[in-house]
């Protein structure tokens, strides 16, 4: 354990460019006077993207491993940048790849998670250094294979080493002034939280919003690291505060509204229904480490058949249809369908459980606009709706407008 560490995470706005680096060493150089200060740092602007289009024209279908080895040259481009420009400022600083401080994650390429943080090195460099800079989005395999970690890897791994190293807060910088009770470029009313629970902002993360990675706040929740959100351009402002609500007043019914635009469905039509053909089908999926959302069986007119419906990322939809034209015979059904136009529109709240009505008011009112469900899921915190991605934004601004939530 390293005493009184700060980690502090930067998204690829925040060191965009080399004048934004400036700006984050400047409150970097500022934090540190306060104690050693532990830096995670995104790869800069659209570097990711750029790669990744790179990649797509070297090869149809880049190879994974490779594709990892690519995109983690990325953060590495922009932590030696911001240690550069520390260190003419006269702090002692060094950079450092997720291979260099022991960062294990399982061996899956694209999307591995995190399994072990080795703090070794981290704590020899303290000894020399009052600031260290990690990349994050990457990490290593025991058998020293670089993996990546996904969209939004860099919060997630901010916050593993902010367990590791025993830092009660981790910081994480963007270009927002915190998490909205929606996406303020969609809905005109959307105004900041203050304060909100790591459930309610797993479950708008999940659903789409994109300020921060669910899988870096379920890390925080589980470590009980309690995750800042704030605006790097803004340093004195306190953002958004992520913990575990404990104390909280419940004072709202619900939280907010998150829209998804980058989904799909698929279905397996004329499955015979019959025990373990859902699992069947479930597993092929998963085993090509393909995320199922929103399921749901109906029934065929034709008796002793079922139509199996899901959601998946758009990313992933045609490795699923794949999967599932090779089941397809085999279990008899008939045809694979696939639904682009879809969007998902969620209300989220700690407090739905608790009061009746909710749906039945969210139902009022998209029918009332005209506004048809192609799907509807729900649980204690959320009440999720598939609609036409045309009518996506407009089904947030009114179901917005429908439960206050723009009121302070």
């Amino acid at each position: 354990m390293i005493n009184n560490i700060a980690v502090l995470k930067f998204g690829g706005t925040s060191v965009k460019n080399i004048g934004r680096i400036r700006h984050v060493c400047e409150l970097v150089n500022k934090r540190r006077r306060e104690g050693p200060v532990l830096v995670v740092v995104s790869a800069m602007g659209d570097t990711t993207d750029y790669l990744v289009k790179l990649a797509g024209q070297a090869a149809a279908e880049p190879d994974k491993r490779e594709l990892d080895l690519l995109l983690s040259t990325g953060e590495q481009i922009s932590i030696t940048l911001v240690s550069m420009v520390l260190r003419t400022m006269g702090v002692a600083a060094r950079s450092f790849t997720a291979y260099q401080v022991g960062i294990f994650t399982e061996s899956i390429h694209n999307k591995a998670r995190i399994v072990d943080i080795k703090t070794d090195t981290l704590s020899k460099a303290f000894e020399e250094n009052d600031v260290v800079v990690v990349a994050g989005f990457q990490g290593v395999t025991t058998g020293g294979e670089i993996t990546t970690l996904g969209r939004g890897g860099s919060d997630t791994t901010a916050v593993a080493l902010a367990a590791a190293v025993g830092a009660p807060v981790c910081d994480i910088y963007t270009d927002v002034d915190g998490i909205f009770t929606a996406d303020p470029n969609l809905v005109r009313s959307a105004r900041r939280l203050p304060r909100i629970s790591y459930e309610e902002v797993v479950e708008m993360a999940r659903l789409g919003a994109q300020v921060i990675h669910p899988r870096a706040v379920e890390l925080a929740r589980q470590h009980r690291v309690v995750v800042r959100v704030r605006n790097t351009f803004k340093p004195d402002d306190q953002g958004t505060i992520i913990d575990g609500g404990e104390q909280m007043e419940i004072y709202r019914t619900v939280s907010g509204v998150a829209v998804d635009k980058e989904q799909a469905s698929v279905a397996i039509v004329e499955v015979p229904d019959r025990p373990g053909i859902a699992a069947k089908i479930m597993r092929a999926v998963a085993d090509q480490n393909i995320v199922i959302d929103m399921i749901m069986q109906a029934f065929h007119p034709k008796s002793g058949l079922n139509n199996i419906t899901f959601t998946v990322a758009r990313t992933d939809l045609k490795p699923t249809i794949a999967v599932l034209n090779q089941l397809k015979d085999e279990l008899g059904a008939t045809e694979v369908e696939a639904d682009q136009d879809i969007a998902k529109v969620s209300l989220i709240g700690a407090g739905m459980v608790h009061q009746p009505g909710i749906a039945a008011r969210l139902f009022s009112v998209l029918g009332e606009a005209g506004i048809n469900i192609k799907m509807i899921a729900t649980s204690e915190m959320k009440l999720t709706c598939v609609v036409s991605r045309a009518e996506a934004d407009r089904a947030a601004q009114l179901i917005h407008d429908a439960f206050e939530l723009g009121a302070p």
